[in-house]
């Protein structure tokens, strides 16, 4: 029970008894004060009418009339007129008392009824014995109707009275229902500081007491998310240019081309600076880390428009751009921009009189491409690279996109997909959930990867319409009936608002059946952030789950949107995973994440010795080719 309800139950019960016992010492004193009245009202009656009937002078007669005009007033039970024997002369009595009061009323309490007596004489002689006992109803009247105005007054003092209890009570105990908020919000990893402090002493100290385990839990939060941040830059900064290095390279690269979006597949643009070891010698180590961090900035900012585009510097002489989704005819306007501005500060730095040049090479990546792979190519194609020029390849030999681009939208259009599950396990060997990855057969029935179209389906704008096809196959195919699914959802399916309408009619049709887990990629969301929290919301609403997948740290965010979006798991490549946690006796990012309450599942896991080290860590969930492939259904 709450303080409100418990303070209120207490004050009404005290006010109840209070007033109770009021009514119960009015009302007895009604009724003493009732017979009373009738016992005076007899005895005078009877006085009065003994004088009136010693005027009769002994006329029996005279003497009845006398006491029937008084009986007939109404206002007695029983009126006796006795001889001086006692023997009965006269007598008038009412055969029943008829009124409207209520039995139970009657029932309260019990009214005496007086008899009041007077001796009738003539002169010096008597008559008799006059005997008067008054009529009972009236005393009950009065008695009732008093009852119902002490009971209206009651009503009235309980109603103003409650009323201001209430009003009193709301107010004092707004700063309690502020703390009980913030305590709330607390759970769910909102910070709130209180503004409003009470001027109750009681309440002012629980709300600053309140204020300061809030304020102390937010720069918790704060520090370890910038230890976190920290440990990134360190791990994957150069720290001469401020961008990325081979490691960060590297990993985002793993990161594309494992990717089950149009990441999948793209082009890496490298920036090879020829003649380095002269111009040390000539200009100096200061004079060329200049000229180094002069054409990285050029670099960087030449791509700054494309949101997907990641800049490494991957060694001392090349300065590397991974344009996912893009080929090489989509990067002749930037690279011919980056050429001509590399020339422009070579030229101004005076490093071509020590035979400094450019090179750059374009070379598009595939999902069958490993970054060893794609990183020996670069080595490989560069020695051939003209100065100054620029020379786009290709890591495998072009498939035949008109082919491809039929079957791909013959299939979708057709609701002809096929789903292959790959398990999340914990530590008990128990399974999590199953991720969903979606395949395609083509006219020979050979089975493709999400690598091989998917680019293709974001090019011909059929993100959504897949989306579609995977939501409608995993919630109609009876084998997935009893299995927890996970879907990466692709980011203009949150974008348009008649898809989140089309999910949310089939997410109610559900009704607490089956739970779902709804994946958007961390690089994908940052960009539509708002969407992704209207996309999380409506999901806990209908008792489903975000999960983020391709989780990393990135330098524009500061970890806040992981609070609003609250997610019920991250996925985070173990590799990456293993190299932000390993050596650290608290590892910020796992502390940070799981203050959050959300899970961590490490991701590409293919080594059993990583499993192990995050296993030691506390990581709990764990899913790649080491546990098991993507198995079609």
């Amino acid at each position: 029970m709450s303080l409100f309800k418990q303070i209120t139950t207490i004050m009404s019960l005290f006010l109840f008894l209070i007033l109770l016992a009021v009514m119960a010492l009015n009302f007895q004193s009604s009724t003493r004060y009732a017979e009373a009245e009738l016992a005076n009202n007899a005895q005078n009656t009877a006085s009065s009418l003994s004088l009136s009937l010693a005027n009769a002078k002994g006329d029996l007669s005279t003497m009845a009339t006398m006491i029937n005009a008084l009986f007939d007033s109404g206002y007695f039970q029983k009126i006796v007129l006795l001889d001086a024997n006692d023997k009965l002369i006269h007598e008038r009595q009412m055969p029943s008392e008829l009124s409207d009061i209520p039995a139970w009323f009657r029932s309260l309490y019990t009214l005496k009824s007086p008899l009041a007596t007077a001796t009738v004489s003539s002169g010096w002689n008597p008559i008799g014995t006059i005997k008067v006992i008054p009529m009972q109803e009236n005393a009950h009247i009065k008695l009732y109707e008093n009852f119902r105005e002490l009971l209206k007054s009651f009503a009235l003092i309980a109603l103003v009275t409650f009323s201001l209890l209430y009003i009193m009570l709301r107010f004092l105990l707004r700063s309690l229902t502020r703390v009980k908020e913030q305590a709330e919000a607390v759970s769910n990893n909102n910070f709130i500081i209180n503004k409003n402090i009470p001027s109750t002493t009681e309440f002012k100290e629980v709300t600053l007491a309140m204020n300061k385990m809030v304020t102390k839990v937010k720069d918790i939060f704060a520090r370890e998310a910038d230890s976190a941040r920290e440990n990134h830059r360190l791990l994957y900064k150069d720290k001469l240019t401020g961008l990325g290095n081979r490691n960060f390279f590297e990993l985002k690269l793993n990161d594309f081309l494992s990717s089950e979006e149009a990441d999948s597949k793209g082009t890496i643009l490298t920036l090879y600076i020829e003649g380095i070891v002269e111009a040390n010698r000539v200009l100096g180590h200061e004079n060329v880390d200049t000229l180094i961090q002069e054409l990285s900035q050029s670099v960087a900012q030449e791509t700054k428009e494309q949101k997907q585009a990641v800049v490494a510097r991957i060694d001392g002489t090349k300065i590397s751009v991974i344009f996912p989704r893009m080929q090489n005819n989509d990067l002749e306007k930037v690279s011919d921009e980056i050429l001509a501005k590399a020339i422009m500060t070579i030229e101004a730095s005076s490093a071509q009189d020590c035979d400094c040049a450019v090179k750059l090479l374009q070379l598009n990546y595939t999902a069958q491409d490993t970054s060893a792979l794609l990183l020996n190519k670069i080595e490989k194609e560069l020695s051939s690279v003209e100065k100054n020029s620029i020379t786009s390849v290709c890591s495998q030999e072009p498939q035949r996109d008109n082919i491809d681009r039929k079957i791909v939208e013959n299939r979708i259009k057709e609701n002809s997909i096929a789903l292959a599950l790959q398990d999340v396990y914990d530590l008990n060997g128990d399974i999590f959930h199953s991720e969903a990855y979606v395949r395609l057969y083509d006219e020979d029935k050979n089975l493709h990867t999400a690598g091989d179209f998917i680019p293709l389906v974001h090019k011909m704008h059929l993100d959504t319409k897949l989306d579609q096809n995977v939501i409608n196959y995993a919630l109609k195919e009876n084998s997935l009936q009893e299995r927890e699914i996970a879907f990466n959802i692709s980011l203009r399916f949150i974008e348009e608002p008649g898809m989140i309408q089309w999910l949310k009619e089939r997410l109610a049709g559900l009704s607490g059946k089956r739970v779902l887990n709804f994946e958007l990629s961390n690089p994908s969301l940052l960009g539509s952030l708002r969407e992704a929290l209207a996309f999380a919301a409506m999901l806990r609403h209908y008792g489903h789950n975000l999960g983020i997948d391709r989780f990393s740290i990135e330098e524009e965010s500061n970890l806040n949107y992981l609070q609003m979006l609250k997610p019920k798991y991250i996925k985070i490549d173990s590799i990456y995973l293993h190299n932000m946690l390993q050596g650290q006796n608290n590892p910020a990012l796992l502390i940070l994440i799981e203050s959050l309450d959300i899970k961590i599942i490490a991701t590409n896991l293919e080594d059993q010795t990583i499993k192990e080290a995050l296993q030691a860590i506390g990581i709990k969930y764990f899913q790649g080719s080491l546990l098991g492939k993507p198995k079609l259904i």
